[in-house]
């Protein structure tokens, strides 16, 4: 920025004022001023400043007062008047064409001496040709400039433009609301394509401030109208849809600029720890089992769904088509039974419909399903009223021809989804199963989910009927059950004991008990339906914490399940529930264990013996191994290797990379003991390092010492796999994301990370790792501000006859995999299984390990240090 002496004083005295103006501001905001009040008061200083300096540039040019077919516009926000404190102000200089040359000094200085007054810009120089040009091909253009309002200079040349434009657009119509929608769609799917986003930037989300702005956008381009008041007024936005968008806008401009100003710049992402702030900034307290973020939360997400459902429906009826249509639209529409009325677009209720879906749940799913079959859309009028009467009605109790209505749904893949979606938008889902209303909008606050409890478990049923289209176990096993209703249902249902003090297993399955009860099932379907609930974390648990290569863990968990069936719909359960949790809920690594898992039970209730089957699977991708090198496969070594690979790494890598990478254990020597290879998985966005080790004699901590080579690069490990072949070779494998990078990191980047892992498994290597001091990102830095859960060491001697079992669950930081580690070694353990697991912030790390002698830790005096110790090495440092 220029010097003091530098600037003019009319610039200064516009910095004083500004910074002034913004202060006296925050007071008011902080006072309670309402959020269109703040944003109105801010953009008028704005305004009087942008016209103080325009007056003072056009005396230093010499330039009259109001030079002829010159204009300065603001758009934008800045055209609208709401500026947010710490917003961009948007400003065109609008002239004729013979002006440009005389205005180009006073395009210069005027963008100068506004940046210099502290303002962040947007300016552009444009004549009215230029201008409307770009609107009509460019969605950003063409709804920023809509906005325009003429600050000073020649107001009636500034007017003939906006004539033109709005004339431009009624003409274009159909084509700019197509733009606009498009452009929605793609800024949606890069911020958040649900309402239900946990972490939602609140002006790009789905139901924020750009939902609100697009009504305002497409009755631009339909009406010649943006205003929401003048829409409601003019008949297009029905008083009802204009209250909510009205109710919203003003709760989002507060909550806004409460966040700009408490970062002092523009910030419109609401992320965890500032979720914690506000809650206590708008006066929630909580509540038994629901935390202020919570309420806070919900009751964002309540004025969000109510934006997003109210602008969707404002675009939809914008798309109608012209007056004629819907004037002589009823006149060709048919009958469908005594209720419904079939039109060239839409599906209605008629006057004794609407008082039948208005009373009954049933006829609801009735329209819902008539509506999908013949591709129509429900008209407004009858899904506010549907709606509106769901909100007043109490919840349906053992009404049978509902339950049967809604369970026959449930059998169908077929955007059952989409459906569930819906019922729940019109308050139909609570009707059937009254707990719904609890899960509504209810937050999950984690760092694991994505989405709200009511959003994750239907997005749960979406993704497990997405199984159908795919390949491999999971379309198989999906394809294989025969109730899919009841596999549907307890996924709704898998979550909706969370928001109270209790467990939400345990009031789960309460609230399954009671379902199935509501819905008529059989005592068999009761019985299964509330054990899927119940225990729908078993499944995971196992997997990710326990070694699947002892027969205990298998068995103990086949005791637990019981039958193939109830293991074919937890198998898809647990797939189902993490993918929903956001997209990297589910990754490979995970699945394969969840797969491998279900294999070894599934094999417990066949008529064969224990494993058999499974292990004839194994057999044919050892084969496939064999095949892959040859005529070494006879020789004794390549035997052995090939036998002991692990389960894991069968199941997820294939014969030809296995057959490389035996080929490098083999190369193993005195002069080169120890190598690590890399590899990038796009679809995954992380890099798999893999290492190899000739085991010294004397231990050295191989596994703290690569963990901590990773995370000196600052590498984020998410998974960790460790085996030992014959030989004493240890083969291990680390999932890691390299947050230097946006994709794959250079081939230079990764040979540098494997050169450093090698480094540090050199026994004569002295020194310990060094960690960067910042390297996450800024949400991921925050973490440690919005802490919820306590750090657990947790000891098992009972689940592995060989082992005892450490579980560590904690937050993540950087080096903490390495100071676990670092301690199991110092403590004289010896490490034989590691299953490590990452979930954003928190993590799961279980260790299988016995004394130096092989034996158990059992000695109490020694696990209670041993704790103490993992629970300092866990904390932040």
């Amino acid at each position: 920025m220029p010097s003091a002496q530098t600037i003019q004083p009319l610039v200064l005295l516009a910095r004083e004022r500004l910074a002034d103006g913004r202060s006296k501001l925050e007071q008011q905001h902080r006072s309670g001023s309402p959020g269109p009040q703040t944003c109105a008061r801010w953009t008028e200083l704005v305004d009087a400043l942008i016209v103080d300096l325009w007056k003072g540039i056009l005396q230093e040019c010499n330039l009259s007062a109001d030079p002829p077919g010159v204009a300065l516009v603001a758009h934008g926000g800045h055209g609208r008047g709401d500026l947010a404190p710490y917003s961009d102000a948007d400003l065109m200089l609008l002239h004729r064409p013979e002006q440009f040359h005389a205005i180009s000094q006073l395009a210069r200085m005027l963008s100068q001496w506004l940046v210099d007054a502290g303002l962040q810009l947007g300016f552009s120089v444009r004549t009215p040709e230029q201008a409307l040009g770009l609107a009509w091909k460019e969605a950003a253009t063409f709804t920023s400039l809509l906005e325009g309002r003429c600050l000073t200079g020649d107001e009636e040349f500034s007017q003939r433009y906006h004539a033109s434009l709005r004339q431009g657009a009624l003409r274009r119509s159909q084509k700019l609301i197509d733009m606009i929608e498009s452009a929605r769609l793609e800024e949606r799917k890069k911020f958040g394509e649900t309402v239900y986003l946990l972490q939602p930037n609140i002006k790009r989300s789905r139901g924020g401030l750009r939902d609100i702005q697009l009504v305002r956008w497409v009755g631009f381009a339909r009406y010649g109208e943006a205003g929401l008041e003048q829409l409601q007024q003019l008949g297009y936005l029905e008083q009802e849809d204009y209250r909510l968008l009205r109710d919203g806008y003003h709760f989002l401009l507060r909550l806004r600029n409460q966040l700009h100003f408490d970062a002092r710049k523009c910030q419109d992402v609401l992320d965890r720890a500032k979720q914690v702030h506000l809650a206590s900034w708008a006066g929630f307290t909580g509540e038994d089992g629901v935390l202020p973020v919570e309420q806070f939360m919900r009751r964002y997400f309540e004025h969000t769904s109510s934006v997003r459902y109210c602008s969707a429906h404002f675009v939809a009826s914008a798309r109608v088509g012209p007056w004629w249509s819907r004037t002589v639209g009823p006149w060709f529409s048919v009958p469908s039974g005594p209720y419904f009325r079939v039109g060239l677009k839409q599906i209605w209720a008629t006057p004794a419909g609407l008082q039948r879906v208005k009373e009954d749940p049933g006829m609801v799913i009735e329209l819902m399903a008539l509506a999908n079959r013949i591709d129509r859309r429900i008209d407004h009028e009858t899904w506010r009223a549907i709606r509106k009467a769901m909100l007043e009605r109490k919840p349906t109790v053992r009404n049978r021809r509902v339950a049967e209505q809604f369970l026959e749904l449930l059998r169908h893949p077929a955007r059952l989804g989409e459906q569930l979606r819906r019922l729940h938008e019109l308050r139909v889902l609570e009707q059937i199963i009254p707990a719904f209303q609890h899960a509504r909008c209810l937050l999950q606050f984690n760092e694991f989910h994505k989405y709200t409890v009511d959003a994750h478990c239907i997005r749960a049923v979406e993704l497990c009927t997405e199984f159908l289209k795919q390949t491999g176990p999971l379309a198989e096993v999906y394809r294989a059950v025969k109730n899919k209703s009841l596999l549907h249902l307890a996924l709704l249902l898998h979550d909706i004991g969370k928001g109270y003090s209790e467990d939400h297993s345990e009031v789960g399955k309460r609230i399954a008990q009671q379902t199935a009860e509501d819905l008529g099932l059989s005592e068999d379907e009761t019985q299964l339906l509330v054990f899927l609930v119940h225990k729908h974390l078993v499944m995971t648990h196992t997997a990710f914490r326990y070694d699947l290569s002892q027969i205990e863990t298998i068995l103990q968990f086949a005791k637990e399940v019981q039958s193939v069936e109830a293991l074919q719909m937890l198998y898809l359960l647990s797939a189902a529930d993490m993918a929903a949790v956001g997209p990297e809920g589910l990754s490979e690594w995970r699945l394969g264990l969840l797969t491998q898992l279900y294999h070894r039970t599934e094999s417990q209730f066949r008529d064969e013996k224990p494993d058999q089957r499974f292990q004839k699977e194994l057999d044919a991708l050892r084969d496939q191994v064999r095949q892959r090198v040859g005529h070494l496969a006879q020789e004794s070594w390549w035997r052995e290797q090939i036998d002991a690979i692990p389960v894991n790494y069968l199941l997820r890598c294939p014969p030809e990379q296995l057959a490389e990478e035996l080929g490098k254990l083999q190369s193993l020597n005195e002069q080169q003991p120890a190598l690590a290879w890399a590899k990038y998985n796009a679809e995954s966005g992380t890099v798999e390092y893999s290492v190899a080790m000739q085991e010294p004699s004397t231990p050295i901590g191989i596994f703290h010492r690569i963990t901590g080579a990773l995370s000196s690069q600052g590498l984020q490990i998410l998974t960790a796999e460790v085996h030992t072949q014959p030989g004493q070779i240890a083969w291990d494998r680390f999932e890691v994301e390299d947050l230097d990078f946006e994709g794959s990191p250079p081939q230079s980047r990764m040979n540098a990370v494997c050169q450093t892992i090698v480094q540090s498994l050199d026994p004569s290597h002295p020194h310990p790792p060094a960690f960067r001091t910042v390297w996450r990102k800024e949400s991921k830095q925050k973490s440690h501000l919005v802490r919820s859960q306590p750090t657990l060491v947790q000891f098992d001697n009972n689940s592995s006859e060989r082992f005892t079992i450490i579980s560590v669950f904690a937050y993540d930081r950087l080096g903490l995999l390495y100071a676990i580690a670092k301690v199991l070694f110092d403590q004289g353990l010896d490490l034989q299984v590691a299953k490590i697991s990452t979930h954003l912030d928190q993590v799961v790390d279980v260790f299988y390990v016995t004394d130096f002698e092989g034996r158990k830790i059992e000695e109490p005096t020694r696990l209670y240090m041993l704790r103490q110790k993992l629970l300092a090495a866990s904390e932040p440092s």
